[in-house]
Order: C-alpha cells, then sequence, then structure tokens
C-alpha cells in the first residue's frame, strides 16, 4: 500500500521543495498588452496539469493539486526560479481537478522581465514551471497504483499529498521534454483567415500554427515573406557604414567572450571543450548574443542524448552515471537493471569522460548550484551534493537536478543485492514468508481445524467450520549494521568504496538471516519440536536410500489432524547437510535412471524419480549450532501449504535496504546504514519429519 514519507525522510531525500515543469499537455503562456495607460502586459499561464514529471528524484513525482495550497491570490512569477529574477505577479489563481492556471501583470521592470517579453514577442516557446514546498510526501510502490487529479497513476511514484505553490517561472526548457509554450503580442486578438495558400505554407515551414495567429501577426510575417521573395539590390557601403559594422561585429565577439567566461566557470575540461565549439560555431555563424546565451544556458552537461530509430529521447545524466559506475563495479545481471539506451549511453561515458567518486560528487553539487573551482570534495562541495544549504533549492527549470543522496542510495542497493544474493538463501525457499505492519507480537492459527466440508441440510443451511485450537507466534525485530565512506575514499577516488562497502553490508544482512533462521530450526529444545510425541522423526530406516525415503515418506502421510485423519498433505522438499546433496539428486533426478538391486521386493527402477525438490545447507552440519548433525535430514510440505517454519518481515520486505547521509557536521566522509526487520519461528510440527541418518 501507498505509505507517507517522514519528515526526517522528507529531509533526507531533499523532497521538501520541488520546482516542477508543468506537462506535456499544458496550455500556452501568454502576454498581452494591458488596456488603459497602465501599458503593463499581462499574462495567463497553465502552470501545471496534473500528471507525473520527472525532476531528478529517482522516480516521477506528481502533485496533487487536491492538497496543494495557495500561498496568496497575488504570487510571484519568476523566471528561472531566480528569486533576483522577477518578471510579475498573479492577480488570480485557478485550480480545479486536473488543471493550475494563473493570470497577471508584468509588474517586472529589470532584465528578466524585458528578456521574457521581448522573446515572446519574437515567438519564443516559453514553458511554465511550478515552484511548491512540499509538507506530506507518499512513496506509490511498484506493482501499486493510486488516483490523483483525476487519474489512476502506476507506481513507482512519488505523490506530493500536500503543498503550498510560492512561485511559478517562465523556464526555457522544462524537465518534461513534451512541455510546450508560447507568447503572444494581444491575447484576444482578432484572428484572421490566411487566403494565400503559399503565405499559409510558409507561416507553417514555420511551426506556427495559422489559425491562431492574430491579424497583426499575419500582417507582420506577410510582410517578412513578401521581402524574402524580393532580389536584393547590390548596395555599396560607405566608410561609415564599414566602420559601425566592425564596431557592431567587435561589440558582439566581446559579448559571446563574456558570456562564454560566465558558462565556463566550474567546468570540467571535456565540458569547456563542448562549449568552445558551440562558441566558434556561433562566431562563425554570425548568431546574435541572445541566440547565443540561450544556447549557453541550454548545454547538456545535465542530461544525455541517446538516439533510437530516429527519435530523440533524454535520460538524466543521474541514471547514466549509475550505469557507469555499477558496470565498472562488475555488478551482476547489469542488462537486467538498466535499458539497452542506458547501458549504450554508460559505455559512452566511461570511454570518454571515465567515473570516480570524485565527478560523481562534483557533478551533483554542480547541479545543485556549486560553481566553485574545485577538483576534488571538499566541505563545501559535499554539502551542495547533498543539498544540505537551505538557499539550494531543487529545480526542474531547463534540466533535471541529480540528486547525491538518491544515486548513491539506488547503486548501493544494487550492490547490497549482489551481497544479499551470494550467500546461500536456502530459508528463503523452505519458510513461508508473512508480512507484518509493526513489530508486535503476532499469532497463527494452525491450519489443522474442523474444515472438512458437510452436506448441505434439506434448507440449504451450511454449518460452520472452526480453525484449530493450537496456536503459533512470531515477532519482527531490528537488525543493522553501518560503514562508511571515508576522507581516505575521496582523496584516493576510491570508486570501490561504493560498491565494495554496499555488497558487504547484503552479505552481512544476508548471514543474519541464516543465524537467526538455524539456530531456531536446529534447536532441539525449541518445545521440542521434533519428537516422539509429535509423530514427526524417524529412528528406523532413516539412512539416504530408497528404504529411508519410503520410511520417513510413511510417517509423514500418517499424519492426522486433531480429530485423528488423515492430514492428506504431499511432501515436497527434502532438506539435507552437504555430505547428502548429491546422493538425495541421484535419488529424486527428474531423468529417472534405473536403480539395480534396490530391494528384493521393489521393481529395478527409481520410484522417487522427480518427486522431491531438494535443498540443502551448510548450516545443518555446522559445530557452532546447537541440534546439528552431519547425517540428519528433513522431509517436508511445501510451505505455501503447511509452514514448517516461518520468517515474519516488516512489510513483507526480507532482504535489508541501504540508507545514505553525509557524515556528522565538519566530518567529511559518507555513511551507508543497512537494515531489515525480520524474525523466525517455527510452526507447524506436523509440516514435517525429521529422519536421524540412522546415525542413533
Amino acid at each position: 500500500m501507498p505509505r507517507n514519507l517522514t519528515a526526517e525522510e522528507l529531509r533526507k531525500n531533499s523532497l521538501t521543495t520541488i520546482k516542477a515543469a508543468c506537462a506535456e499537455d499544458a496550455e500556452f503562456a501568454w502576454i498581452e498588452a494591458a488596456e488603459g495607460e497602465q501599458k503593463l502586459k499581462k499574462f495567463s499561464i497553465t502552470a501545471y496539469t496534473g500528471v507525473p514529471m520527472r525532476v531528478g528524484f529517482g522516480y516521477p513525482i506528481v502533485v496533487d493539486l487536491a492538497g496543494m495550497k495557495i500561498a496568496g491570490e497575488s504570487t510571484p512569477i519568476l523566471k528561472d526560479h531566480d528569486p533576483a529574477k522577477i518578471v510579475g505577479h498573479t492577480d488570480t489563481v485557478d485550480k480545479s481537478v486536473k488543471r493550475l492556471k494563473l493570470t497577471g501583470i508584468v509588474s517586472g521592470v529589470g532584465e528578466a522581465a524585458q528578456e521574457v517579453v521581448a522573446l515572446g514577442a519574437n515567438g519564443f516557446p516559453w514553458q511554465a514551471s511550478i515552484g511548491a514546498s512540499i509538507e506530506l510526501m507518499e512513496f506509490v510502490d511498484k506493482g501499486e497504483s493510486v488516483t490523483v487529479n483525476g487519474r489512476a497513476i502506476s507506481g513507482p511514484v512519488y505523490v506530493a499529498r500536500e503543498s503550498t505553490l510560492r512561485e511559478t517561472s517562465f523556464v526555457p526548457i522544462g524537465a518534461d521534454a513534451g512541455t510546450s509554450g508560447r507568447i503572444a503580442a494581444q491575447l484576444h486578438e482578432r484572428k484572421v483567415a490566411i487566403m494565400d495558400p503559399e503565405l499559409k505554407a510558409h507561416i507553417e515551414s514555420l511551426n506556427f500554427d495559422p489559425a491562431a495567429l492574430s491579424e497583426a501577426q499575419v500582417s507582420g510575417l506577410k510582410a517578412a515573406f513578401e521581402k524574402s521573395k524580393q532580389k536584393p539590390v547590390e548596395k555599396t557601403q560607405t566608410i561609415d557604414e564599414i566602420i559601425a559594422a566592425n564596431a557592431a561585429e567587435h561589440d558582439r565577439i566581446t559579448a559571446f567572450d563574456e558570456i562564454m567566461r560566465t558558462a565556463t566557470v566550474g567546468r570540467a575540461r571535456h565540458e569547456t571543450d563542448e562549449l568552445l565549439k558551440t562558441y566558434r560555431a556561433a562566431i562563425e555563424g554570425k548568431w546574435d548574443v541572445m541566440k547565443f546565451s540561450l544556447a549557453m544556458k541550454q548545454d547538456s552537461r545535465f542530461n544525455v542524448a541517446i538516439h533510437t530509430n530516429g527519435n530523440k529521447d533524454q535520460f538524466p545524466k543521474a541514471e547514466v552515471l549509475e550505469a557507469a559506475i555499477c558496470k565498472q563495479g562488475r555488478l551482476n545481471d547489469l542488462e537486467k537493471k538498466f535499458s539497452p539506451q542506458i547501458l549504450e549511453a554508460a559505455d559512452k561515458h566511461i570511454r570518454k569522460e571515465g567515473v570516480g567518486l570524485t565527478q560523481l560528487y562534483i557533478v551533483c553539487a554542480e547541479a545543485n548550484g556549486y560553481r566553485g573551482r574545485m577538483s576534488r570534495i571538499t566541505e563545501e562541495v559535499q554539502r551542495y551534493a547533498f543539498a544540505h544549504d537551505p538557499r539550494m533549492m531543487v529545480q526542474a527549470s531547463g534540466f533535471s537536478t541529480i540528486s547525491i543522496a538518491t544515486i548513491l542510495s539506488n547503486i548501493a542497493n544494487k550492490f547490497l543485492m549482489d551481497g544479499w544474493n551470494a550467500v546461500d538463501m536456502t530459508p528463503m525457499r523452505i519458510a513461508a514468508i508473512t508480512s507484518v505492519n509493526d513489530f508486535k507480537e503476532i499469532t497463527t492459527v494452525s491450519l489443522t481445524g474442523d474444515l472438512q466440508f458437510e452436506k448441505v441440510g434439506p434448507a440449504g443451511e451450511i454449518k460452520h467450520g472452526s480453525l484449530g485450537q493450537t496456536t503459533y507466534g512470531n515477532r519482527a525485530d531490528s537488525y543493522a549494521k553501518m560503514l562508511a565512506i571515508t576522507f581516505q575514499d575521496y582523496r584516493n577516488d576510491d570508486l570501490g568504496a561504493l560498491t565494495r562497502t554496499p555488497r558487504r553490508l547484503g552479505r552481512g544482512g544476508a548471514l543474519k538471516l541464516n543465524d537467526i533462521f538455524w539456530t531456531e530450526f536446529l534447536n532441539p529444545t525449541t518445545a521440542n519440536f521434533f519428537h516422539s510425541s509429535n509423530a514427526n522423526v524417524n529412528t528406523g530406516v532413516a539412512d539416504m536410500t530408497i528404504g529411508g525415503l519410503t520410511a520417513t515418506e510413511v510417517i509423514f502421510m500418517n499424519q492426522t489432524d486433531p480429530d485423528g485423519k488423515p492430514l492428506s498433505l504431499e511432501p515436497k522438499i527434502l532438506l539435507v547437510p552437504p555430505a547428502l546433496k548429491a546422493l538425495a539428486l541421484a535419488l529424486t533426478d527428474p531423468q529417472g535412471r534405473l536403480i539395480t538391486g534396490a530391494s528384493a521386493t521393489l521393481p529395478d527402477v527409481n520410484v522417487f524419480r522427480g518427486r522431491f525438490r531438494v535443498e540443502s545447507s551448510p548450516y545443518l552440519a555446522n559445530a557452532l549450532y546447537t541440534g546439528y548433525d552431519a547425517a540428519a535430514w528433513y522431509m517436508q510440505a511445501d510451505p505455501a501449504d503447511l509452514p514448517v517454519i516461518e520468517i515474519v518481515a516488516l512489510d513483507g520486505r526480507v532482504e535489508p535496504v541501504i540508507e545514505t547521509a553525509d557524515a556528522d557536521f565538519n566530518t567529511l566522509g559518507t555513511q551507508l546504514r543497512g537494515h531489515n526487520h525480520v524474525g523466525v519461528r517455527v510452526q507447524e510440527p506436523r509440516a514435517a519429519v525429521r529422519a536421524d541418518g540412522g546415525s542413533s
């Protein structure tokens, strides 16, 4: 079921504030001239359409409009979520089930407001982006669904159930590549039909909708079109014109140089090289200053473009970095955890740039606003990477942000499962696994009660059955271990610290599960579980032979319910110590080769072929565990039918998880905490028979 994130989880996941671009079906953002002498322009924006967005949290996020509060009727309108770049303010806010609409006045007097209006008049496709603080976040896991904003949303997804709208921004490129928006000179200006097919085709070639243009816009486009068809008249430049042109070119290059200096601050060498290519192309292509400035803002250092079958899909660099690190750490089953496109991009990234702890932290710090020139991890870099400075606001204007906490947790949990799966997991295959919601003792009633059907009476009455009187208990406890990526790991740029440490935590969690499981299973004093009083032991012909299997199966099949009637359960599992594993596999070989001389009373054929699933664990014969026996073995029912032993797990997750956080204040390092919450208890004695192997 969906669960709410706690305040601590919100802080750790850097989800206390979100700035989210409007969705792909958002309407246009308009600006028009106001009536009267005020001469201020108005705008109308569909700021959000209620669909999930990818804004750098690892999973998509959807803002629940029903739970969104509006800070006030007059809310700020900014550019790029920058409080210093004021565009205007709202005068009305219209929030419906599926859509958030705003109207207001361009009251800003600075460069930001002028740029938004000027570029809009030129047809630049502005997009809208909301800035909201989050008070209550819910996580919907994979395989679950939730209804938000009138839509059915499938997990995994974050749902911002309670939020407050703080501001809305004009942005050049939103986090959602499908977002679109325009600015027009007038919102309600009279439209005009275009009769000239040649002019209409020309306007459509410029990606304008002829039916949506005003009369003034059509007139301007027509004039430009007619002028473009005229043959240019040769004109000889005067000396003054040549001097003016040279001065203008000098000013253009000077402006380019200043923009270039700003854009390259804090950049790595390979990023600077890419910007230089754009710079040279702009000089040779005679770009104007505005076009070059936008190109510098829209560079792709936080995104990797991948072309597949002619379509351009953008993947956040965070996922590419994760794949690159997992590939270099030799994570098993890599192709099952990342798409082919992401792995292809990761290969290119490794070949071109490599990857290390230093690069990972600096890229994440830069995504959160760091603009220093450090080439190693410092306290400042770490603070920015984890976004602990309250001035660092998670933004989705232009590019997806990168969360170091999310990346570290995603990578760590993948390598944790590698370590977990490397340990013997027999307990997971022979036990029932039950989900619990808390750490209280639970009680399970035996499944061997009076459940046999009875004949329905003449009046159609149906008799009630009754569960058994025997009950079994269990309770989950917490188990954890903490390790750290240290200052020395940072200085050595040791990427292995990020892959080895989680593997060790995963292995540690698996070893602890085995320890508590086999301590419970083998302990002969556990309520005299395997005991003659329970008719679940074989001390006669009990070796791993056809005779031993036959005798043990007879004991199993003779088990009865509390009323003395046959239990009627087929045994499914043979649990054996390592010394008997090969023999058990041979005796139950599904191919069923002939066995000669089996018995004077049995035919020469393997009667047990394919009858059992063989499980084996070294813990059965380990002298450190009370009740161990290298010769004893067990025949048991499928745990789904009748469990001989049960594992309870908080929220149904037996496997551990890793959480990451930076170390204590003024300590350079990253802590990794692995934990799980499980309990183990024997359950139904009738579900298994212990054969002593003929050792007694």
